[in-house]
């Protein structure tokens, strides 16, 4: 899934600032159910649908 920079800002303001972690071209929040990471790709941030792998993986 991948974010415009204003959308991915939305986003993180709404969450608690403690758990996300930044790095040059990389920000990662740190959720209950394990990390995901934004990539930033040009003009976008994207995020690959870890939760979806892993169902489909299951299965």
């Amino acid at each position: 899934m991948c974010l415009t920079t204003e959308a991915l800002v939305l986003f993180l303001n709404l969450i608690n600032p403690q758990i996300v972690t930044t790095e040059p071209q990389m920000i990662t929040v740190h959720a209950a159910q394990g990390d995901v990471v934004w990539l930033a790709a040009g003009d976008n941030w994207c995020s690959e649908n870890l939760r979806s792998d892993r169902l489909a993986s299951a299965e």
